[in-house]
């Protein structure tokens, strides 16, 4: 028992980071990774589906998404997994259409530098203001 409260600490000694709270928080709230390569695999539904013995099925919550959107969020690369995604400045009440404001058409507005992604993909990684 008193070596795992001195593991921390022997970790800190070593020049080992040990994840805070919030970190660790952050880490699970990022959706999983991928444990293949998506290399020649771009129907993600055709395993994925359900019906396909011993694959995890998509939940239901992504029920209205498309094989496109897969790697938005579950590749390794994917912003998602490596970066935060600014807050948006406004709330999202009311505010469906992103590329409405943010086409790069309007004043002091910044463009959303994601060419393809459909509005209903925005909040997945740009959280509103309260």
């Amino acid at each position: 028992m008193r070596i795992v409260r001195l593991l921390p600490l022997a970790l800190l000694a070593l020049g080992l980071a040990i994840p805070t709270a919030a970190q660790a928080q952050d880490e699970a709230a990022k959706p999983p990774v991928m444990s293949h390569s998506p290399d020649g695999k771009d129907n993600c539904l055709m395993c994925h589906s359900g019906k396909m013995e011993g694959m995890k099925a998509i939940p239901a919550n992504h029920a209205d998404r498309d094989n496109g959107s897969c790697l938005l969020c579950h590749a390794a690369e994917s912003p998602l997994q490596t970066a935060e995604a600014p807050m948006m400045k406004h709330t999202a009440e009311g505010k469906d259409n992103c590329l409405m404001c943010h086409s790069g058409k309007m004043p002091n507005i910044a463009a959303a530098p994601h060419e393809g992604i459909d509005n209903k993909y925005c909040g997945l990684c740009h959280k509103p203001q309260s």
